[in-house]
């Protein structure tokens, strides 16, 4: 099982990454630019969703058997599965949650999940918030 790992900290500066494993047989996996809806603006009455698809491709045979996300900060909620994570501009701060965290899968070269910044966060000032999400893959 080989493991791949890809930071989602800044969606418009990607370079695809490899890891081969070693040996006769040489199998990798790479992920390419992310693919994201439109942003548009939290507007603290409403839940913000941004849907993040991320190709995955693999060679040599491989297949990605399992998805993992992890920040600093970040925590999967065991009960619910769902990721929990914080962006952050300047002092500031808005949760984000990605529901189904612990069930992700890559289908047909795509990992696809969403980015939900739940409602309610009032006060939070106009700003580029972000946060480096790892995705990782065993394959």
């Amino acid at each position: 099982m080989m493991r791949l790992s890809r930071r989602l900290a800044d969606w418009a500066r990607w370079t695809a990454l490899a890891l081969l494993t070693g040996g006769a047989a040489q199998a990798s996996c790479q992920f390419g630019a992310p693919v994201v809806n439109a942003v548009d603006s939290y507007r603290y009455a409403q839940d913000w969703t941004q849907t993040v698809q991320l190709p995955v491709s693999c060679t040599g045979g491989s297949t990605v058997s399992s998805v993992r996300l992890s920040s600093t900060g970040g925590t999967l909620e065991a009960s619910t599965g769902r990721f929990l994570g914080t962006m952050r501009f300047g002092a500031s701060a808005l949760n984000y949650v990605i529901p189904g965290a612990a069930q992700l899968r890559v289908i047909s070269g795509l990992l696809t999940f969403q980015v939900t910044v739940p409602a309610g966060q009032w006060g939070a000032p106009t700003g580029p918030y972000s946060d480096s999400l790892t995705v990782s893959v065993d394959f």
